[in-house]
């Protein structure tokens, strides 16, 4: 009875001892397994990017000019409101507006004749005109001593230099930040239980 149970309790050692000799050998690390790890960082690229300039260039161009020759009120008397003017350009036009309470009738004189009328108590018109001296005369027959606006311009075409402006695509190199991403490998002994174990 007593060598049965030495019998057991050397078994149960023998036992215990392989168990715990496995477990440090499984403990022990002896396997070299690769662990990689990403990590980001930024690094500067130069990029081509597009931006839009205004170039100057000079063309002559027919351009449309006026002066002012009359712009106000006149008194109307029995020979009228008279308002000399001068046409000094070749191909000018005369613009004319005028307003009165009553009618009348507003006259373009060359040389004593009439060379334009525009009747009623206000119009607008534009006529060509020569080189020359004239006179704008408004009458009207019901009442003298009224006020009468009239306005005259001299209007014209001219060749002009003008500075035009063209937009033009340029392009130019300039640095950015990119994102990337860095993988690293390093390599590590581990122990058989953290092969079986481990995640």
């Amino acid at each position: 009875m007593r060598m049965k149970s030495s019998v057991w309790k050397l078994a149960a050692m023998a036992l215990g001892s392989a168990i715990v000799l496995t477990c440090v050998m499984f403990a022990i690390p002896l396997k070299t397994v690769p662990h990689q790890t990403t990590e980001t960082c930024y690094e500067t690229e130069m990029e081509t990017e597009s931006y839009v300039v205004k170039e100057p260039h000079v063309t002559q161009e027919m351009l449309e000019k006026s002066e002012i020759l009359f712009d106000g009120f006149g008194t109307v008397v029995p020979e009228g409101f008279d308002i000399p003017f001068f046409i000094d350009k070749s191909n000018a036009r005369l613009a004319v507006t005028f307003q009165n309470p009553f009618p009348g009738g507003l006259y373009i004189y060359s040389a004593g004749r009439i060379v334009y009328e525009k009747l009623g108590n206000q119009g607008t018109f534009e006529i060509p005109l020569p080189e020359g001296n004239y006179k704008a005369k408004f009458r009207e027959n019901l009442m003298w001593g009224e006020q009468v606006y009239v306005r005259l311009a001299m209007k014209w075409t001219e060749l002009e230099e003008v500075t035009r402006y063209k937009e033009v695509i340029e392009y130019r190199e300039v640095p950015v930040e990119v994102e990337k991403q860095k993988t690293t490998t390093e390599y590590e002994k581990v122990s058989i239980w953290e092969l079986i174990f481990g995640d």
